[in-house]
């Protein structure tokens, strides 16, 4: 991403499609089915999660992909339309980690959330959450870990409470959704960035 984003812009994508046309072959073999394909369908249904489990068609694998991808997108939608940050914003450092906000959220903090959660969790949250806030504390430490070394990388590396906020809000959301997080979290999350730099 920090390389050749229109490459891993372009790899989204293909990925994206790749994924649809995989969950087409498997739906028309769940109506057709033949005991040769019950082992491959197993397989595949064997990474499903709760959400997934409510219909036929399973969304998780493509939103976790969308996820990593929607903030790249827009990012790269923005520096083609305006330039929408000044060079002394104070939310700058913020604005320079959107296009990595979905790798940040989904691949490190939702990660890390699901492992300290696992290991460490002991109390959960109010209501019928299954998550816990062990795994809470894990993600946003997590996320903040990565928004603070990529700080030290960027020229921009101007950390405000509004970064510490935003990282917290997104951690709040993920213990709190009964959405597709995969999905939900990237948008919130630009959401939020994109609204603090106006």
């Amino acid at each position: 991403t920090y390389l050749d984003p229109d490459m891993m812009s372009l790899s989204y994508a293909i990925a994206i499609s790749f994924l649809i046309v995989l969950e087409m072959i498997r739906g028309w073999i769940n109506s057709n089915i033949v005991d040769s394909t019950k082992h491959w369908n197993n397989v595949y249904t064997t990474f499903l999660d709760e959400k997934d489990s409510r219909g036929g068609l399973v969304v998780s694998h493509i939103a976790l992909i969308l996820g990593c991808a929607i903030p790249l997108w827009i990012t790269q939608l923005l520096s083609r339309a305006t330039d929408t940050v000044s060079e002394s914003d104070d939310n700058n450092m913020l604005f320079s980690i959107l296009p990595y906000l979905g790798i940040t959220v989904l691949g490190v903090g939702d990660s890390a959330a699901a492992i300290g959660g696992i290991q460490f969790g002991r109390h959960n949250w109010p209501g019928e959450s299954s998550r816990t806030l062990e795994g809470s504390c894990c993600m946003f430490l997590s996320m903040m870990v990565v928004v603070l070394t990529m700080g030290t990388f960027m020229d921009s590396a101007n950390i405000t409470s509004t970064t510490y906020a935003t990282m917290g809000a997104i951690t709040l959301l993920e213990a709190s959704t009964i959405q597709i997080d995969n999905f939900v979290l990237p948008i919130a999350g630009v959401t939020l960035v994109l609204f603090q730099n106006t």
